[in-house]
């Protein structure tokens, strides 16, 4: 009896321990599954982008949009992917690659159109549909992009469940926007076909949906940037650093696309338009950054390097349209030869690049990157102070003082190395 007893309790023991490795066998499939399907999403997305790209017809398409688009595309799909496979928790790489993967889908989509309405073998009604997803696939992607992302960035969370509000407002934006898409009459998508689901008589209707369309995105965007000032205000010092990111890539998008509109068909409507594009490039990498926490800090520094030469380069070019003027109308007597002038300008200019250039990047080193200000400052004093020191014990004190005053260190010793024999 007690011999069954034991031979019992072994089986028990047996089969505990083969049902726990087994358990711990089957973890690391499960987890290898979770890091490879957002990578599988991403290389099918990317598939289908790049197939719809080589079907649509080249008179018809603009390389260096296509190039600046594909960019864009990968950029949002890779780094969705990479932050869905490291950090499974926060929906901030679902959310960047399901943009990515509409984006592709959207594109193929519109391609479909644009080959069924050329070829016309495809009935319009198909085309129609294949139009009107590819105009509103890109509205999806834009309000996950600058509503959606926004809310939970960093950490994955909205600030309060009273926030729902402001992704009720983006989602009833689309609806609203899709309907009155519907039922506008009117050609439809590149290809320009006609709208079979048009209602004439529900114009007026569709007229009012697309004005709510428009302010409810408007709320939803305002919402956005009034949820990231209050966290910016609320968080620790990595998530403001991590919110620092975000917030530069989107300052210079909100900077160059309004500009791009209000000087339309010129230069400078070129340029700023390029400029939001790079940015939209950006934006997936920064936030990769942000929330892998990679060179956090780096932030301070390429801000306040940005400002600087962008403000270095304001003066020297006002300089220098200053210069060529003043110049011309000086030597207007003298001489007809614009040479001249350009050349004394270029050579006024170029003398003043390095006073401009340590006098900017001091202010603004002082105001967007104070510890690399204050850092250099206090080996800029303390270099001073021991230019002429020759005592040794001095020198030790000084420097430990200086060491603790700025990075404040629990302990602080200096070791200093005596060869054999000698001092």
């Amino acid at each position: 009896m007690s011999g069954d007893g034991v031979d019992v309790i072994e089986q028990q023991a047996a089969a505990t321990s083969t049902s726990t490795t087994t358990t711990t066998a089957v973890r690391p499939s499960r987890g290898g599954r979770a890091r490879r399907w957002p990578w599988l999403v991403a290389l099918s997305a990317l598939g289908v982008f790049f197939l719809a790209n080589v079907l649509y017809p080249s008179e018809d398409a603009d390389i260096v949009w296509t190039g600046m688009f594909s960019s864009i595309v990968v950029a949002f799909v890779v780094v969705g992917a990479l932050l869905t496979a490291r950090v499974p928790g926060n929906p901030v790489g679902p959310s960047l690659l399901g943009a990515g993967a509409l984006l592709a889908t959207t594109v193929a989509i519109g391609t479909l159109a644009v080959v069924g309405a050329e070829r016309g073998n495809v009935p319009v009604e198909l085309v129609a549909i294949a139009a009107i997803v590819n105009e509103l696939g890109f509205l999806v992607p834009i309000v996950i992009i600058l509503v959606g992302i926004p809310l939970i960035f960093p950490d994955g969370k909205l600030l309060s469940h009273r926030w729902r509000w402001v992704l009720a407002a983006a989602a009833s934006a689309l609806v609203a926007q899709a309907v009155s898409q519907i039922l506008t009459p009117g050609p439809l998508g590149s290809p320009e076909v006609h709208n079979p689901f048009a209602v004439p008589s529900l114009e007026p209707v569709a007229q009012v949906l697309g004005t709510f369309a428009a302010w409810s995105s408007l709320v939803g965007f305002v919402g956005a940037v009034v949820a990231v000032v209050i966290r910016y205000r609320r968080v620790d010092d990595v998530q403001r650093h991590q919110l620092k990111w975000l917030i530069a890539v989107a300052a210079v998008a909100a900077i160059a696309f309004p500009v791009a509109f209000i000087f339309p068909e010129s230069a400078v409507a070129d340029a700023a338009f390029i400029v939001g594009l790079l940015s939209l490039l950006a934006l997936p990498i920064v936030i990769g950054i942000a929330v892998l926490r990679y060179r956090l800090y780096d932030i301070d520094r390429i801000i306040s390097r940005t400002i600087a030469w962008a403000l270095i380069s304001a003066v020297l070019v006002a300089a220098f349209a200053v210069l060529v003027v003043g110049l011309q109308a000086l030597l207007a007597g003298l001489t007809q030869d614009q040479t001249l002038v350009v050349a004394a300008s270029t050579l006024v200019a170029f003398s003043l690049f390095q006073p401009v250039r340590r006098r900017v990047q001091s202010v603004v080193d002082r105001r967007f990157d104070r510890s690399s200000y204050d850092a250099r400052r206090t080996a800029d004093a303390f270099a001073a102070r021991m230019r002429n020191q020759v005592d040794l014990d001095a020198l030790a004190s000084d420097l430990e003082q200086t060491v603790s005053g700025a990075i404040r260190p629990t302990t602080a010793a200096l070791w200093v190395h005596r060869r054999e024999g000698g001092a």
